[in-house]
C-alpha cells in the first residue's frame, strides 16, 4: 500500500511540474549584472550605452543567435556583446565592470502558470 501512494504522490508531482512548464511563458527571462566579472572575448563593442540598452542590445542579438552574454564597464559606458560561454566569464578586481546573465524568470513561470 505504502508502494502505491509514494509512487501517486511522486508522479502527481512529476505532472504538475511538466504542467507547470509547459504552460510557462518561455519567453520570459531575466537578467542579472554580476560586477567583478568580463566577457572573453566580444564580436561588439558600442560605446557609450546605458546597461539597459545594452541588455537590449544583446536581447535583440540573442534573437539571431549572435549573443549569450553582454559585458558592461560603467566607468566608459562601453556594452561588450558576446558569444562566450556565461561559465567561462573572467573574474576581475574591477568593481565597475561586470556581465548580464540571462536566464528564465522564474516567479514569472510560477504567476502564469494555472492551476485550475
Amino acid at each position: 500500500m505504502a508502494f502505491w501512494l509514494e509512487h501517486f504522490v511522486r508522479t502527481s508531482i512529476v505532472l504538475l511540474l511538466i504542467f507547470c512548464l509547459c504552460n510557462a511563458n518561455i519567453q520570459t527571462v531575466t537578467t542579472r549584472f554580476t560586477e567583478k566579472k568580463s566577457v572573453a572575448t566580444s564580436h561588439t563593442t558600442l560605446q557609450g550605452i546605458s546597461k539597459i540598452k545594452c541588455v537590449e542590445k544583446c536581447d535583440k542579438e540573442k534573437q539571431n543567435g549572435r549573443c549569450t552574454i553582454a559585458g558592461y564597464d560603467k566607468r566608459t559606458k562601453a556594452c561588450y556583446l558576446s558569444d562566450d560561454d556565461p561559465m567561462n566569464v573572467l573574474d576581475t578586481d574591477d568593481k565597475m565592470t561586470g556581465v548580464f546573465f540571462y536566464g528564465p524568470d522564474i516567479n514569472s513561470i510560477i504567476s502564469n502558470s494555472s492551476f485550475y
